[in-house]
């Protein structure tokens, strides 16, 4: 959900439950629009084809449609058709000898990435959550859109559910559905469009917790989606109240590491099978857990890399980055893209379902704390206070004390008074005014052995549980 301005969204945040309600149904009613098109029809019926392709037959069609978009987005690129390396790839197809791609090029050069023919591509621009401080605006051909939207219909369809017959879905995933100083409920706001119950992720205190609890058994929805770390309280206030009277059919998480404390305590509570899912923004990647339990990388949607520290191919067993090529998305092509993740590759490769693919054991790159306010609120998921920070080149939120946070940052050169403002606005919409918000700015973040760094940084937890 969305809801433009920092005026729009104070207007909202205003407004009574039943216009909140028809600012989302309205919201729900366009995206259905934009979701469930021609594209996303003739994708999905190809990906029904697909899915049980035998390994040897997908890989040929993955290949087919590496150099299919080698040969397309090459010359289209400025990035790419200024380099020979490139350019000889679009000849012979294969991108193996290609460069990797960075983050901080493309984020510091994202015009060079923009498809010259943009103008004949239908599309909307999008923003990248910024997981690891770097945010990245770019835009996205609505074919991608949509062609996104039949792999959810895919996926959703492993657990008996659907994204079309207008069934009762509930998500709490970090949506801004009431503004943070809210004392009262409700905590949550409905998309009668899509029959959808949106939940705040930013209202979760010990007090309020029972309260979901009971919104959730009135709706009764057949699927429950979310961040993990908001799922998992979900959870563990039903386990407090002595059970929950929904039960539905699957439950979806995504956009964080699901441990799996929380998913066997999810799975225990809400009696049905936990799916996880993992993406990117820059639409580069597919890794979708099926029925048996099973995380498939799927070779239809991109073609995924694996790689050591050597920049070699992982084998069954190892851990090894991320490195993309997207089929996806002419309007913003990226070539051999490291997004930045890390995953274990199964041991066995051989898929339970009957389903081809690249099994996967975990994915280890999406681990974030949550931050502790002092009104007893647990908040996870808030790279989205760096959305659209263009000015900023790296970010992290860390915490030591229930009474404060610390913003650390590293401007870019344009980065100004109100930057700070924009970013101190989007934090206390999600954090409220009772704790303090510090900002302190350094010339880098400090990493980790492995290169990474913790997005969000707090003392205060420890296994998701306070200390």
């Amino acid at each position: 959900m969305s809801y433009g301005s920092g005026i729009r969204q104070r207007l909202y945040n205003a407004s009574p439950a039943f216009i909140k309600n028809a600012i989302a149904t309205a919201y729900g009613m366009q995206q259905r629009r934009a979701r469930y098109g021609d594209d996303f029809v003739s994708n999905l019926a190809l990906l029904l084809q697909l899915q049980y392709w035998p390994r040897d037959s997908l890989l040929a069609y993955q290949q087919a449609q590496t150099a299919q978009f080698l040969r397309k987005m090459v010359p289209a690129t400025p990035y790419y058709a200024s380099r020979p390396e490139y350019v000889d790839a679009a000849r012979t197809g294969d991108l193996s000898g290609l460069p990797l791609l960075s983050k901080s090029i493309v984020k510091n050069s994202p015009r060079e990435f923009i498809n010259s023919e943009l103008k004949e591509i239908p599309h909307r621009m999008v923003h990248t959550s910024g997981t690891t401080g770097q945010a990245l605006v770019f835009p996205m051909a609505n074919s991608c859109f949509q062609r996104e939207y039949a792999y959810k219909q895919i996926h959703y369809s492993w657990g008996r559910v659907s994204l079309l017959n207008r069934r009762p879905f509930a998500f709490c995933a970090g949506h801004p559905v009431t503004g943070p100083g809210q004392k009262k409920p409700p905590f949550w706001t409905y998309d009668h469009a899509n029959n959808h119950l949106f939940m705040s992720s930013y209202h979760m205190s010990e007090q309020n917790l029972p309260l979901y609890i009971r919104e959730l058994e009135r709706f009764r929805p057949v699927m429950l989606g979310g961040y993990p770390s908001s799922i998992y309280l979900l959870a563990l206030a039903a386990q407090k109240l002595g059970g929950c009277a929904v039960k539905p059919r699957a439950v979806y998480t995504f956009s964080e590491t699901l441990l799996d404390f929380q998913r066997a305590l999810i799975s225990e509570v809400f009696g049905c099978r936990v799916f996880n899912w993992y993406g990117n923004t820059e639409i580069c990647a597919n890794i979708v857990e099926c029925e048996c339990g099973e995380m498939h990388l799927k070779l239809e949607h991109s073609y995924v890399e694996v790689l050591n520290d050597d920049d070699k191919p992982c084998g069954p067993g190892e851990t090894g980055r991320l490195v993309c090529t997207g089929f996806g998305n002419p309007a913003f092509p990226l070539i051999r893209y490291e997004v930045g993740d890390v995953v274990t590759l199964s041991k066995n490769q051989t898929p339970a379902c009957g389903r081809s693919g690249v099994l996967v054991e975990k994915v280890l790159g999406r681990v974030e704390d949550y931050i502790l306010t002092p009104d007893g609120r647990m908040v996870g998921r808030l790279d989205h206070l760096f959305k659209d920070s263009v000015n900023v080149a790296e970010a992290q939120i860390c915490q030591d004390s229930r009474h404060e946070v610390v913003l650390k940052i590293v401007k870019k050169e344009m980065y100004a008074e109100g930057d700070e403002k924009a970013i101190l606005r989007e934090a206390r919409s999600r954090l409220g005014n009772e704790i303090g918000i510090r900002f302190e700015y350094v010339p880098a973040i400090q990493r980790a052995p492995t290169g990474k760094f913790r997005f969000v940084r707090s003392s205060l937890f420890r296994n998701g549980e306070a200390i």
